[in-house]
Parts: C-alpha cells; sequence; structure tokens
C-alpha cells in the first residue's frame, strides 16, 4: 500500500478559487468601497498524532472527513473549488482506508447529505461523475456501487430517478471483480470459432476494441511496447485476446497490421458481446485481466494495474 502524507491538509484549488473572486470584482459595478469577499477553505479533520499508521491515518480521515462541512448551506454546491475539490481529494483517500470503514464513511456521507434534496442529488452527481465516468481517472466501480446501493434504498429521491441507478447497478454486476468472466464465442481471421472459457493461460487479458476509437489503438500500442506485458507472453503465463466488437468486418482485417501477432486476434461474428449486453462497452476500449479459470482480477483495467499484477507473477520464484 502506498504511503500517504495524510497529516498535510490536502490542497482545495485555492488558486481558481481566488482567481474567480477577482474576475467576479472586476465585473461588478463601480464602487467607492471595496468588499471584502471570504475565501472558503475546506478544513479536514484534525488526525490525532498518536495513529502512525498510513492505513490507520486513513481510516480516521474518511471517518471524520466532512466533520466541518455544512451540508445545510446549499451554496457549496456552487463552489466545485471549494465542495468538488474536496469531494475528490475524498474519493482519493478512500481506497486507503480498511474495507468497513469505507462502506461506513459513504454511508455516512450520503446520510449527512439526506437533510438537503438538493445537496444530496449533488453528492450523487459528484459520485457518479468521479467513479462511474469511464473518463474519470479516480474511477472505480466496487465504491460506486456502495454509492448506488445506499441510494437505490433511500427514499430521498423519487422512483423516476432511480431507474438510471438501478441501470448501473445491474451493469455493475456484470463481470465483477472475483466473479467468472462471461463466455463468448470468437472467430479468427481463418474463420475458426473458439471460445474465450477455452483458452489456456494462467493470466488472460481481455481487450475489447473497435479500430475507428482513437484511444482504443494508443492503448492497443501502450500494452504492445509494455516490457511486462511482453515478458509474461513470453514466458507463456498471459495471453491477450483482443476482440473487435462492431459490425465492419472488413475494417477489422485491415486492421490486422496493427493487432500485435503474439496476440490472439479476433472479432465477434453475431454481434453476442453487444446485443446480449455481456460487457459494458460504455466506453471503448474495455480491458478485463482474468486468471485461469477466468475469473475477473480487474474490471475495466488500465495498464498500470495490469503491469502491477504481473510484475508480482513475473517475481514469484520458479517452483
Amino acid at each position: 500500500m502506498s504511503t500517504l502524507r495524510l497529516g498535510i491538509i490536502i490542497p482545495v484549488g485555492l488558486g481558481l478559487f481566488c482567481a474567480a473572486l477577482v474576475v467576479a470584482s472586476c465585473a461588478g459595478n463601480n464602487r467607492d468601497t471595496k468588499k471584502q469577499e471570504e475565501i472558503k477553505r475546506f478544513v479536514l479533520p484534525t488526525i490525532p498524532s498518536m495513529l502512525l499508521v498510513p492505513q490507520e491515518r486513513a481510516d480516521y480521515l474518511v471517518t471524520h472527513y466532512w466533520n466541518h462541512f455544512d451540508f445545510s448551506d446549499t451554496s457549496l454546491i456552487h463552489l466545485p473549488a471549494y465542495t468538488e475539490q474536496a469531494f475528490r481529494d475524498y474519493i482519493d483517500v478512500l481506497p486507503h482506508a480498511p474495507y468497513a470503514s469505507i462502506l461506513a464513511s459513504v454511508e455516512q456521507t450520503l446520510s449527512k447529505a439526506t437533510g438537503n434534496r438538493n445537496m444530496f442529488t449533488h453528492f450523487i452527481e459528484l459520485f457518479e461523475k468521479y467513479l462511474y465516468n469511464p473518463n474519470s481517472p479516480l474511477r472505480n466501480e466496487e465504491l460506486y456501487a456502495l454509492a448506488v446501493e445506499y441510494v437505490i434504498n433511500s427514499d430521498q429521491i423519487d422512483e423516476t430517478d432511480k431507474i438510471r441507478l438501478r441501470y448501473q447497478w445491474e451493469q455493475i454486476q456484470k463481470n465483477r471483480q472475483g466473479s467468472v468472466a462471461a463466455d463468448f464465442s470468437y472467430s479468427l481471421i481463418s474463420g475458426a470459432q473458439e471460445r474465450m472459457h477455452r483458452i489456456q493461460a494462467d493470466y488472460l487479458l481481455l481487450f475489447l476494441y473497435d479500430p475507428d476509437c482513437h484511444s482504443c489503438g494508443e492503448i492497443l500500442q501502450g500494452i504492445h511496447a509494455s516490457p511486462v506485458v511482453g515478458e509474461a507472453i513470453n514466458r507463456g503465463i498471459l495471453k491477450v485476446l483482443a476482440v473487435y466488437v462492431a459490425k465492419d468486418i472488413e475494417r477489422w482485417e485491415q486492421y490486422q497490421v496493427v493487432v500485435p501477432k503474439t496476440w490472439i486476434s479476433a472479432y465477434d461474428p453475431l454481434q453476442t458481446i453487444e446485443q446480449e449486453k455481456l460487457y459494458d462497452l460504455r466506453a471503448l476500449p474495455t480491458m478485463y485481466l482474468l486468471d485461469k479459470q477466468k475469473r475477473v482480477l480487474i474490471k475495466d483495467a488500465i495498464q498500470h494495474q495490469v503491469d502491477q499484477l504481473l510484475v508480482q507473477e513475473l517475481q514469484k520464484p520458479p517452483f
């Protein structure tokens, strides 16, 4: 676990906030007297000095994080350099605490916000923006699931507003970490058909993509250039299955010059993955790292996570 400098106050974007105050002042009417604006600073709880272990400090911080935040003050919703930045820092710290504390903290945060419907809605939106949006560098479905479960069991929002959240909950349950990944058939350029579960490997990196997706090509090249992935493939402990999930087979055939020869390059001829919604394709590419039994080790993986896990495997002494 990485060491956290939790004894230091986390910055809350004061530079941007100050700049916003300057602009607002210049745009206002000319006045003989200048009105001083109060610069809000998010106040973190003081961590007891006797807590020296990083996880213990993270535990205390997430438990008491919002102690000095006024959930009844809806004006704070419109101060992203204050509220939203504080929330982002909160999300950054959460994974470093014990699971029980994470669960309690998420529930406590939303419970405190229930006193004001607008604030409650704002916090739901923040949880979604930072934990569920595929473009968020902090995305974490396991954390988001805690918030979604709390909200769909809450009476603070209407049933119609819960429809989208229930759909998200269903998507999160698919191929969740620790579950067996959904099986599917795929075709090779030779015309041969195989099934994903039949691939024999200690680890399988499932790469779902579309050639017309710009980031797909960049991430594909990044994985191919990874010395860790390359060594794992060469040592026979990893296989990579790249599956084209769109319809234009000719386009896929043209793309074969790009897909590394050491990978299994395939397409989904019947569009089963998309039609049956076997995998969440909100954003492409999407990667899953599976173990020998095709259990999900990392869902919606990013390269450094894959590299970290494979490095641990490669460093194991041979039997």
